[in-house]
């Protein structure tokens, strides 16, 4: 009898003592899935972070595209190509009255 008395105690110290490794091994494996958890949200608002940045700067270069378009659209009218040839060459229409001050 002593016999059966003794490995029923071995048993339940295994049975405990594997509970408690099986225990610690899941506190483990909760703190570094903490810790994952916690990096790749950081890492999240970061990227959050740098993708308004690049939005911005997106839309920036949106805009300048587009007053760049304007631009070279103004620029091949008749009415640029008119006012440069007046101001830069002097050139006039037949019907254009020219008024010069006078140098003192």
């Amino acid at each position: 009898m002593a016999k059966k008395k003794r490995k029923q105690v071995r048993r339940r110290k295994k049975t405990s003592t594997g509970r408690i490794y099986v225990a610690v091994i899941m506190l483990f494996m909760i703190g570094v899935m903490t810790v994952q958890i916690v990096r790749l949200y950081d890492k999240n608002e970061e990227l959050k972070k740098k993708e308004e940045t690049l939005q911005t700067q997106l839309d920036a270069a949106n805009e300048k595209s587009q007053q760049l378009k304007e631009q070279e659209d103004y620029v091949g009218s008749d009415e640029y190509i008119e006012n440069e040839a007046s101001q830069k060459l002097g050139l006039t229409h037949d019907n254009w009255i020219i008024f010069r001050q006078k140098e003192d």
